[in-house]
């Protein structure tokens, strides 16, 4: 068995060692949620300008309906 203040040691280095590993994860943790958040904010303005094209759509189709409706209605009239 080893005497105490050696092994004290090694588990010191030890400490260094796992608390330097630690450090890079959570270098790298923060590195990555940085990432996640700016596609997660692009994601959004995504969905936003698709829902706003979608509206559009919609209002034209309306307006292509209200036409089309009042064609038939002259063309009935005309008949």
């Amino acid at each position: 068995m080893k005497p105490a203040h050696i092994r004290i040691q090694e588990l010191q280095k030890e400490v260094a060692n796992l608390a330097e590993m630690r450090d890079e994860a959570k270098s790298e943790w923060d590195s990555n949620m940085d990432e996640a958040l700016h596609y997660r904010k692009k994601a959004d303005e995504a969905e936003i300008r698709m829902h706003a094209r979608q509206d559009e759509i919609d209002a034209r189709l309306a307006v292509i309906t209200e036409l089309e409706e009042q064609g038939a209605i002259v063309h009935a009239a005309t008949a």
